[in-house]
């Protein structure tokens, strides 16, 4: 039986099965931009994809297949997953973000079908000189209301400057892009400081682009595509920027999810102040549409996952976990990574050990289960996704992994 939810590494390489011997791929230097952009739709067109799909807390993983014996056309060696809902997975192919202006940063969207195992290509938006991405992953993917379509939506800022911004808008029935201008109503503080971390969509209606250091900004589509913004519980961290000098990951201690139709923030209390007598852990708010504000709906310490018995059985030492991943099917539930690292020598080199995955029920008194990352390194956040449960089982394209026991030797739950 297909997990009803699984974790994927968001970067997706575009490769051949072992057997396949690349061949150059016809390069249309010296062509045109938009003979350039043409044959990078044409080529995307012709990729194919697989999924391998696993309970978590062991990964599961999205591949891309290019044509037979082809090589990489202008670059396109991977894509990168934005967002999901239901059957649909949302990806850029390639570097491509709206405001690219190389040919390294040449691509478009890609859209993933579980029901069928189909890929389908929409272009890059148009005139996109004229604008800007907002994140890195600020494409948003919602299957309509028939369940037959979808729509996309790119959260853009107008240039030049960033005091103006705009939704572009894809109809898979009317196949083009409409623009949505709007007001984005940012605090003065952080206007120009917003930068998208994550999207998704909300109960069919409501797309969603989250900066984790600073809020959320909702477009309604039920009230014409209106912009507004909701401050995170959690406020900005406060951390020596000497310490960061490359700028401080919040996806290493914040997550924000749609949580069987409850946006959930989850967050570590770290760079915060805290409370005092508080222990440093994490908190989940939610969100509820019938009231504003959030509310705290679990609490857990690093110090009761650490006397958990399972964690112990494990024989971990006392690890500070990371890239918090909230379960979207199962409410309380938070996946969370463990580097187990040491330094030796004089020169004090940071050598790697194990890195583990670990599943921590705060519904159920804190109930952890710990699983080996043995054949993949997590560098960065996962990214949940319920495509596993609209999956056709005897597509030949789809491929489900056997389940495994976590190192406690108990099966995980999604």
């Amino acid at each position: 039986m297909a997990p009803p939810m699984v974790l994927l590494n968001r970067h997706v390489d575009f490769s051949h099965d072992e057997a396949a011997v690349p061949i150059p791929s016809p390069c249309p230097w010296g062509a045109s931009n938009k003979e350039m952009s043409d044959a990078v739709i044409e080529y995307l067109r012709a990729l194919k994809a697989r999924a391998v799909v696993a309970s978590p807390p062991q990964l599961s993983s999205l591949r891309i297949l290019p044509p037979p014996n082809s090589a990489p056309l202008l670059g396109l060696r991977s894509g990168h997953i934005s967002s999901a809902d239901k059957n649909l997975v949302a990806l850029y192919a390639g570097g491509y973000r709206p405001g690219a202006e190389t040919f390294a940063e040449m691509g478009a969207y890609l859209i993933y079908d579980a029901r069928d195992g189909s890929l389908s290509v929409i272009p890059p938006i148009p005139s996109h000189d004229e604008y800007m991405a907002m994140g890195h992953q600020s494409a948003v993917v919602m299957c309509d209301a028939t369940g037959g379509g979808y729509l996309l939506a790119e959260l853009v800022w107008v240039m030049p400057g960033f005091s103006r911004a705009a939704v572009w808008l894809w109809e898979s029935s009317a196949k083009e892009w409409v623009l949505k201008p709007g007001c984005l109503p940012l605090p003065p503080n952080i206007a120009m400081y917003f930068s998208i971390h994550s999207c998704f969509s909300y109960r069919g209606s409501t797309f969603c682009w989250v900066d984790l250091h600073q809020g959320m900004v909702l477009c309604d589509l039920h009230q014409g595509c209106k912009l507004s913004f909701i401050e995170l519980p959690q406020g900005r961290p406060n951390y020596d920027a000497s310490d960061y000098p490359g700028g401080l990951c919040a996806e290493e201690f914040r997550s924000v999810a749609c949580v069987r139709g409850s946006i959930k923030f989850l967050a570590f209390n770290k760079f915060v102040e805290r409370k005092p007598g508080e222990e440093y852990g994490l908190t989940v708010w939610t969100l509820y549409p019938d009231h504003p504000g959030w509310s705290i709906s679990y609490q857990c310490s690093v110090q009761d996952i650490w006397a958990n018995t399972n964690y112990q059985s494990a024989g971990l030492r006392q690890l500070a976990p990371s890239f918090p991943v909230l379960s979207i099917h199962q409410d309380g539930v938070v996946y969370l990574v463990v580097n187990d690292t040491s330094v030796v020598g004089k020169d004090r080199r940071l050598v790697h050990k194990a890195q583990y995955l670990l599943r921590v029920d705060m519904g159920n008194n804190n109930d952890v289960q710990v699983y080996q990352q043995k054949t993949t390194h997590i560098y960065s956040q996962l990214f949940a996704s319920e495509f596993s449960a609209h999956r056709r089982q005897d597509h030949p394209r789809e491929i489900e992994a056997a389940s495994e026991s976590g190192a406690s030797g108990k099966k995980t739950k999604a």
